[in-house]
């Protein structure tokens, strides 16, 4: 199973707005996802850093999905995303949404990431 990464780039005038990127989790398999944070094209120290996020059915449902985030090396500026084989297969097939925000060490909160999640269905339990 091969990594995507994807890099964040986070500018003065786009703090405010989250990049907009898609993901398609298989059921029935762990969904690992990791990226790179970076402000003004220069890599972001995020020791201390936490990251959080969730899968929803759409903005208004009240239930979600929670990743379990985690810093994979805090120097480069990466981090990862995973949701459970466990997971994955509790979440019916279809199109959600979902988003990941980044608090810094000083508590501020930032959007990253926001996007659809394309459920696909499988076969294999």
């Amino acid at each position: 199973m091969g990594i995507c990464w994807v890099s964040i780039l986070i500018e003065e005038f786009t703090k405010l707005m989250a990049a907009t990127y898609n993901i398609t989790i298989n059921q029935n398999a762990d969904f690992i996802r990791s990226f790179q944070v970076k402000e003004n094209n220069v890599i972001l120290n995020i020791a201390g850093y936490t990251f959080e996020g969730r899968v929803k059915e759409n903005f208004h449902h009240t239930g979600h999905t929670s990743f379990a985030a985690s810093i994979v090396d805090a120097a480069t500026g990466t981090f990862k995303l995973v949701l459970t084989d466990v997971q994955t297969a509790a979440m019916p097939g279809g199109t959600y949404v979902y988003d990941v925000l980044m608090t810094t060490d000083l508590g501020v909160k930032t959007r990253l990431l926001s996007g659809n999640a394309f459920i696909i269905q499988g076969v294999t339990p």
